[in-house]
């Protein structure tokens, strides 16, 4: 006997029958077309997607090399901000640290001499006043810096940071959208 194929079965033939090819069946030969029609779609989807992929491989560079770009130009800011608000707070300790002493020989001069001196009370208190509102100006002016810098500090660092998370959580997206399974039929 002799075997042929036809459309994934085994059929036997009798002996008397002639030798039957594939082109020569009509069925086969729609199977045949459809067969290539479908090799073809493949071959340009898996191109598709190809493209696809350089495309999302060339816009990651481009985002990384403008990241690197925005972390070297924030490390040129924030450092010089960072050492000059340093120099600010050295330079102004000196002088809080001398007008406190001063006050506070003020205040022993006055507590030894109040009993000798005939300066009035208000005079003393004026006296007083004007160095408490002159550290009081001091230590004002030295934390609004401070705290322009900390907040120049943290727009500066928190805006790229957000933006790397936004980058990470596309790319999460992409990677998990070619991972999941297509939904089966």
């Amino acid at each position: 006997m002799r075997r042929v194929l036809f459309t994934g079965t085994l059929r036997f033939l009798a002996p008397q029958q002639p030798f039957l090819f594939l082109s020569e069946m009509p069925m086969a030969q729609n199977t045949e077309t459809i067969l290539i029609v479908f090799v073809a779609l493949t071959g340009v989807s898996v191109l598709l997607q190809a493209c696809i992929l350089v495309g999302i491989l060339i816009s990651l560079r481009k985002t990384s090399k403008s990241m690197l770009e925005a972390t070297a130009d924030l490390k040129a800011t924030v450092v010089p901000m960072v050492h000059s608000t340093r120099e600010l707070v050295e330079r102004v300790t000196p002088q809080i640290v001398t007008v406190s002493v001063g006050l506070a020989e003020l205040t022993e001069r006055v507590k030894r001499e109040t009993t000798g001196i005939d300066f009035s009370v208000k005079e003393i208190m004026e006296r007083v006043t004007a160095q408490v509102h002159r550290l009081d100006s001091m230590l004002t002016a030295s934390l609004n810096a401070v705290e322009k810098a900390t907040g120049a500090v943290e727009t500066a660092v928190s805006a790229p940071v957000r933006q790397v998370n936004g980058i990470l959580a596309a790319i999460r997206a992409v990677v998990g959208t070619y991972r999941s399974e297509s939904p089966k039929r």
